[in-house]
């Protein structure tokens, strides 16, 4: 069956094929709820006010860790490097989502792994054994509250805290939807499937933090560059391109998409999954976003290959008057860099309007 083990025969027309035939099966077969929607989650929805607490709590942690680090780690070392003002400001969001994904992957990877689990080798054993408000296993009940924390957090901060590029609206429905789907799959008790879905999608943004932590960290303020940033940040680059293609193209599709179609999910259990064409709805959300990311990477790429883009940079600012590697400008007799109503170093956005009507930072800002 497609989707075991490391390596298989991916078959994408087989995919599309079962999504377009059998998920109306999941329609046809749906138990009728006197409430509808809100009956079925009250059947089949277990969760406690503890829970809730929990995400929330752990929300503010994240925000308050992150501006520790940005303040006493991050920001401190921007200073050191002598980076850009804009890159300065970039820098830290960047650094702090590294630092996060690296220890989020490897709790996942951990739990999927060493924890006893078999679901990533045969995925088509998710579902067996399920039962209405079965225990959560406390491994994967504290992973769901460190990832549902942690999108919590990034909701809050890609509108309050990051710089706002042209993907950023995208990026806040890839939150709730993320969000949503944590939270939905604990509460029906499709937690390992749910683990299995974060396993596929958080390795390669190690590599993209670390990629553009590297860019930021290439350009100076008196104009020099440090060409090692430009190779290190081009293997990363490739490490995170070759991840997205392994991890997000062929694993999660034959793995996750694959396994919830009612042929392979009533393999091991034969009644009814409740909320089946809603998961797949949402699963299949984040496969279009996955698509949607996946243009970017390969315009990028491209770009690189063709020699169009001379050094590696964000093609998301290509609009938004934020200059990627801090390119220094002329005003007159001075040298000064363009930071277009960026983010500060701090991780808050301050902006001021000018005399002019205009919207700049409180950076130096050559017209």
């Amino acid at each position: 069956m497609g989707g075991e083990g490391f390596l298989f025969i991916p078959d994408y027309i087989g995919l599309f094929y079962g999504l377009i035939f059998e998920l109306p099966e999941y329609i046809r077969n749906e138990p009728v709820e006197p409430e509808g929607f809100i009956g079925e989650f009250r059947k089949y929805g277990r969760y406690e006010n503890t829970d809730l607490f929990i995400i929330v709590l752990l929300a503010c942690v994240w925000t308050f860790v992150r501006h520790i680090f940005t303040k006493y780690i991050f920001k401190p070392l921007t200073n050191h490097l002598q980076l850009t003002p804009v890159n300065a400001a970039k820098f830290p969001e960047s650094a702090w989502r590294f630092t996060f994904y690296t220890f989020s992957w490897s709790f996942t990877a951990y739990v999927i792994f060493f924890c006893g689990y078999e679901v990533f080798y045969k995925p088509n054993i998710i579902f067996k054994g399920w039962t209405v408000g079965s225990l959560v296993p406390s491994e994967i009940y504290w992973l769901y509250a460190v990832q549902g924390s942690f999108y919590l957090h990034s909701m809050f901060a890609t509108i309050f805290l990051d710089v706002w590029r042209s993907d950023s609206l995208v990026l806040c429905i890839h939150h709730v939807l993320t969000l949503i789907l944590i939270t939905f799959s604990y509460t029906v008790r499709y937690h390992v499937l749910g683990s299995l879905v974060l396993l596929c999608h958080d390795f390669n943004d190690i590599f993209l933090e670390l990629a553009k932590c590297c860019v930021y960290s290439k350009p100076r303020k008196n104009g020099s560059k440090v060409e090692i940033y430009e190779t290190l940040g081009n293997i990363c680059f490739g490490v995170f391109f070759v991840s997205w293609c392994v991890t997000r193209m062929y694993w999660y599709p034959f793995k996750v998409l694959l396994t919830i179609q009612p042929s392979v999910a009533k393999v091991y259990y034969s009644d009814h999954l409740p909320f089946g064409l809603e998961f797949n709805l949402m699963l299949w959300a984040i496969m279009l976003m996955d698509v949607y990311w996946f243009v970017f990477i390969v315009i990028l790429l491209v770009k690189i290959l063709t020699g169009t883009m001379k050094e590696m940079e964000d093609i998301r600012e290509d609009n938004d008057g934020a200059t990627a590697v801090g390119k220094p400008v002329t005003n007159g007799t001075s040298t000064e860099y363009s930071t277009n109503g960026i983010a500060n170093g701090n991780g808050v956005k301050r902006r001021q309007v000018g005399g002019n009507g205009t919207t700049h930072s409180n950076y130096n800002h050559a017209e």
